[in-house]
């Protein structure tokens, strides 16, 4: 046992006078930004990624449900879905519903902006 301490004590006392035998250099003036740089090219992969994947996630997640809504009407034999009739609906009435649905995908296109901006603000 004493041997091997010995050993392991002569071995950190050689590697220690031999690091202390390189000279010590300092970094070029432009390695912290370029470091910086580095990470945050990888942070910024990362969360496309990790976007990627969750679109992904929904859009599997959405097509598994269409798909057993699609089996399970033709399991249950429910029959077509009849088209409901549009003949009462006038075109200013048409022009207020998608002005309305409009008015809600801007909102939640802006909500996405903001979301994604909080999250870039709230991770650096």
């Amino acid at each position: 046992m004493e041997n091997k301490n010995i050993i392991d004590g002569k071995r950190t006392d050689i590697l220690t006078d031999l690091f202390k035998q390189i000279p010590e250099e300092e970094p070029s003036a432009s390695f912290r930004s370029e470091i910086m740089r580095k990470i945050a090219y990888e942070a910024a992969l990362r969360e496309k990624r990790s976007e990627r994947l969750g679109l992904l996630a929904i859009v599997t997640a959405s097509l598994a449900m269409i798909t057993l809504a699609v089996l399970s009407f033709a399991y249950l034999e429910i029959p077509a879905i009849p088209q409901p009739d549009l003949s009462h609906v006038s075109v200013p009435h048409l022009r207020f519903y998608l002005h309305i649905g409009g008015i809600a995908l801007f909102l939640l296109f802006l909500d996405h902006g903001a979301r994604k901006r909080f999250l870039k603000d709230r991770n650096t």
